[in-house]
Formats: structure tokens, C-alpha cells, sequence
């Protein structure tokens, strides 16, 4: 006798969920995303690759029975998988065990399931004064502390642990890592609040503070002026007060006495995405600092700014200068400095973002009539060829040709893309399986290219340094280090439009409309055509017109 189709599937589902399962952890066929840990209650979604057309996707209790199951099509455009599904109120907290793929043939990753009671978990696990003993002896559930220093202790941090580790913390109002101190509170002679606020996942919050008590000159013993100092970029100053604040030993900012009548609390940061700030050829010789204060008004005194800046970044006669940035008008403005070897020293009243730039002869002259070479004479790419040699991006070769119709490789376009955007960013590890092919010359910036997200690599898992790029991988990493918006299903208008992978339409399509990529004399795109230097340096040079816009 037949069963019902309904039975046969009932029984099929008390089958996978009663049989004990176990598989792999690895799959030549499937990959699978990692996935954060949720709560009782909450949705994940289970997402990877894979080169089958569709996945059985399980996800297994602590128990190892299945607590669900779903048979996932593969999108066949770019081999990847994705579904949703929401953990019962009624489990258990726990390790689960996420499976996908066909037979035996399987990628496994671990959920962790927190129990609900963290969602609303505010507590601190820690809290300890760089100097002073907290008064009572700390406890989670205790929220009001006092302690004592003497008179030459004109500042302490906080080091404070949260309990749960999805909630967020902060000491005086700046966001400060769990675990980590905070940056240095200055402290007036007499009572100082430190207020420690926790925020829970679900919004619950809970306030801790204590009390700081600064002996008089008189009362421990040592007087005198109190400088407050901190190195972690990080500065919190009552009012009135001294203070000298860097970030490791590339700036330091000098706060004199009454420079403002109210607290001060100061940030330094280093930018490492600099692209958009430098639209003018201008030429770097430090980082860029945006230093941020928690008030609008300039400072009654001058604050003094010291940088260190790289000698080496000067050709000719060009020397050392600091800037400011004008947020409104987009541009750097020159303050200038006095030079002591590789420091530089200024006095400003405001904060904003500085750095110190190269100036000097050859800043507005035409550099490009010194970039010579002997085979690019009538070529129709000769401009833009000098032009992205002066600017950095490119480089011919010792015998004094540039061989402008040499195809590149993908190493050398990552390589000429990361000197036009000049990103900051040391980059991610490389963990290509051939990531031992791409030339020591090169991985920087392939490495600063993934990290930046331009860069993927293949299905296998390769990069494949010394592949020539094609036109429609090239017109990808421009438009993904763009951020241009793409439209879906976007024509290009090209005469080879069905030839354009679908991974790479949008791509084209947008840097066709910037006017940054464009056809033949046919129209064609020809998207899988080797790029050639000529067409690299031009392209990019476009690019960043792009940007300066």
C-alpha cells in the first residue's frame, strides 16, 4: 500500500531529526559564511558557496538532533546561497550546528545560542582606578564609589569590564572597549565625578560613578603645576587645566593653562581613508590627524600642535608645512610651522583635520614635461602616461621605454590602483592559496585592496598575480573603490552588452555613465579584452577626476 505523500514527508523530517548527525567540517563543493552569535528567539541567516545548483542546509541542536531543515537553491549567477531562519523561544542556549551541502559531501560552522537573560545584561564585571582604591570594594551590583589620591596625581583613567559582551560602555561620555583604559581624566584638587554608563543589547543602560577626592597641596605632600598627559590619543581636562595628549609618537597636542573655561574632552585620530582629501595632487609627508574637541568655540590661548613627518617624502626643495582642512570650501590651508629634523610645530585655535604637506618648487609647475620616454611619442595615451607618472601612479621601465600597449597583470593594476587612491591602510592578511606567487613588490597593495574590499580573488580561492585583467575586472575594482551607486539590470549601451559577465554589467554600466570607461570604434566594450598600460593610467586618471568632483 501506498503511504500519502504527507506521510512520507513526515516520516522523512522524524528521521532526519532522530538519527544522529555527523559531518565534515571542510568541502572542496560548499563553503560556508561564519555567522555571529544570536539569542533565543532571534533569526540568522545562513549564507556561502557552492558549486552545487542547490544546498540542504541543517542546522543541529547541542543534542544532535535537527532543528531545521531546507533544501536551498544555489543562485547560478555567482554560486552563492543565502536563507533565513528564526531559533524557537522554547530551545536551549548552547552550540548548534550549522550544515550544508549534498550526501557527505558538507561545510559545518558553529552558532552560538546565548540564553535571553544577556539581552538586558548592563552590569560591569570590573572596575579598577589607574590610581586610588575604590570605596566599598567593587561588586556588580554596587554603583557608587569614592576614592582618594594625593595632590600630585592630576589624573587617573578607568579600566572597566562589561558583563555581558554585546553591551557597550562609556567613561565620561567617550565610548571606551571593554577590558581597555580609558584615556587620561584630569583631576581639580577637591571632588571629581567619573561617570561609567553600560548599555545593554536591548537598549536597558546602567550608571556607575565615582567619586575622585584630590588632596590640597598640603594634604599628601607634593605641589606645584599639574600637567595632565595621555598617550593614547584620548584627553579629558577640567577646566582651565594643562594637558599633553598624542597618538603613539606621530602627534602631540600641548594644552596651556586656561586655554578654555570649560572641561575639555580631546580626540585624535588617524584617517586611513584619505582619497577624498587630497584632489590636488597634494603630496603627504605625514598622516592625517582629525583632532575633535566636545565644544565649537575656539581656544581663548594657543594649542600647540607637533608632528612628525617624513624627510624622505620632499624631493627637490620642497619643504614641510602644515595644513589644516577647510570642510566647507574642501580644501587645504596652509598654517606653515617651525621645522626641528623630522618635527614640525604649530599653534592653532581650533581643531579640525591637519597634516603636514609638501611644498615648494615644482608644486605648480608642470611636472609632467620632466617624464620622458622614447616609445610613447604620438601616442594617443601620451598625456594621460605622463600625467600618471608625475602623480605617482605608474612607473616606466630602466631601459627608458613605458610600453604603453603591454598588458597588465592583475598584481600590477592592484598595484597602480592602490597609488592613486593612497590609502592608508596596511591591508588584510593575504590568505589566497597562491598568495605565495604574488611578487613582495606587490602585496601591499593587494593586501590594501582586499582590505578595502576591491579585491576577492576566484572561486578556487586563488588571485592569480600574473593574469592579465580584463576590461570588465578592471571596470569592477574601479566601481567597488568608487562606492558608485549601481542600478540593477543596468544596460551599458554597448554593441557587446550580452557579452559583459553578470557580475561585472552594473560595474560597466556605471563607469560608462561617469564617462570613466567607454567603447571602440565599434562601441564594443569587449569585456573580456586584456587592459592594456595605456588604457590602465587612463582609466584611473578618470577615476580620479571622479573624485575630485
Amino acid at each position: 500500500m501506498k503511504l500519502p505523500k504527507f506521510s512520507l514527508i513526515l516520516t522523512l523530517m522524524l528521521i532526519i531529526g532522530l538519527v544522529p548527525f555527523t559531518a565534515s567540517a571542510a568541502s572542496a563543493s560548499v563553503s560556508l559564511n561564519a555567522v555571529s552569535s544570536i539569542h533565543i528567539g532571534e533569526s540568522v541567516t545562513i549564507s556561502g558557496t557552492s558549486s552545487f545548483s542547490e544546498v540542504n542546509v541543517k542546522v543541529v541542536r547541542p543534542s544532535n538532533s535537527v532543528v531545521f531543515y531546507d533544501i536551498v537553491k544555489v543562485n547560478a549567477a555567482d554560486s552563492t546561497f543565502s536563507i533565513s531562519f528564526t531559533l524557537g523561544s522554547g530551545e536551549a542556549a548552547g552550540t548548534y550546528k550549522i550544515v550544508a551541502g549534498q550526501g557527505n559531501d558538507v561545510s559545518t560552522q558553529d552558532l552560538v545560542v546565548e540564553a535571553n537573560g544577556a539581552l538586558g545584561n548592563a552590569d560591569l564585571s570590573g572596575l579598577t582606578l589607574s590610581t586610588g582604591n575604590l570605596n566599598p570594594t567593587f561588586a556588580p551590583g554596587t554603583t557608587a564609589y569614592s576614592a582618594s589620591v594625593a595632590n600630585n596625581v592630576s589624573s587617573v583613567t578607568v579600566r572597566a569590564s562589561v558583563s555581558d559582551i554585546n553591551a557597550t560602555m562609556t567613561v565620561n561620555g567617550i565610548t571606551v572597549a571593554s577590558g581597555q583604559s580609558s584615556g587620561a581624566i584630569g583631576l581639580i584638587v577637591g571632588g571629581n565625578a567619573i561617570s561609567i554608563v553600560v548599555t545593554a543589547k536591548n537598549g536597558t543602560s546602567k550608571t556607575y560613578s565615582v567619586s575622585v577626592t584630590r588632596a590640597s597641596g598640603g594634604g599628601f605632600g607634593g605641589g606645584g603645576p599639574s600637567v595632565i598627559t595621555s598617550t593614547n590619543g584620548k584627553l579629558t581636562l577640567p577646566a582651565g587645566g594643562t594637558g599633553v595628549v598624542s597618538l603613539g609618537d606621530e602627534i602631540t597636542v600641548s594644552i596651556p593653562a586656561n586655554a578654555t573655561s570649560k572641561e575639555l574632552q580631546l580626540t585624535i585620530e588617524k584617517l586611513l581613508t584619505t582619497q577624498n582629501l587630497l584632489t590636488n595632487r597634494e603630496i603627504l609627508a605625514s598622516s592625517i590627524f582629525e583632532i575633535l574637541k566636545n565644544f565649537p568655540e575656539n581656544f581663548s590661548k594657543p594649542v600647540t600642535l607637533t608632528f612628525v613627518f617624513d624627510p624622505a617624502k620632499l624631493k627637490g626643495d620642497q619643504k614641510p608645512s602644515v595644513f589644516y582642512y577647510d570642510e566647507v570650501k574642501k580644501v587645504w590651508v596652509e598654517i606653515g610651522g617651525k621645522v626641528t629634523g623630522n618635527h614640525i610645530t604649530v599653534d592653532v585655535d581650533h581643531f579640525t583635520k591637519f597634516a603636514v604637506l609638501a611644498v615648494g618648487q615644482g608644486d605648480s609647475s608642470d611636472s609632467t614635461a620632466d617624464v620622458k620616454f622614447s616609445d610613447i611619442s604620438g601616442h594617443w595615451a601620451e598625456a594621460n602616461i605622463k600625467q600618471a607618472v608625475s602623480n605617482g601612479i605608474v612607473k616606466g621601465y630602466t631601459d627608458g621605454t613605458f610600453k604603453p600597449n603591454k598588458t597588465v597583470t592583475r598584481a600590477e593594476f592592484a598595484v597602480m590602483l592602490m597609488n592613486a587612491l593612497k590609502p592608508q591602510e596596511e591591508g588584510s592578511a593575504l590568505t589566497f592559496s597562491d598568495s605565495a606567487k604574488i611578487g613582495a613588490w606587490a602585496q601591499k597593495a593587494v593586501a590594501q585592496a582586499v582590505q578595502a574590499g576591491i579585491i576577492k580573488g576566484y572561486k578556487d580561492g586563488t588571485f592569480r598575480p600574473d593574469a592579465a585583467i580584463s576590461r570588465a575586472e578592471m571596470a569592477s575594482m574601479i566601481a567597488t573603490a568608487l562606492k558608485v551607486t549601481v542600478e540593477s539590470n543596468a544596460e551599458a549601451g554597448f554593441a557587446d552588452d550580452k557579452d559583459i559577465p553578470t557580475w561585472a554589467k552594473d560595474s560597466v554600466a556605471a563607469l560608462k555613465k561617469l564617462a570613466i570607461v567607454s567603447g571602440n570604434g565599434a562601441n564594443k566594450f569587449v569585456p573580456a579584452g586584456q587592459t592594456t598600460r595605456a588604457e590602465a593610467v587612463t582609466v584611473l586618471l578618470r577615476m580620479l577626476e571622479q573624485i575630485s568632483k
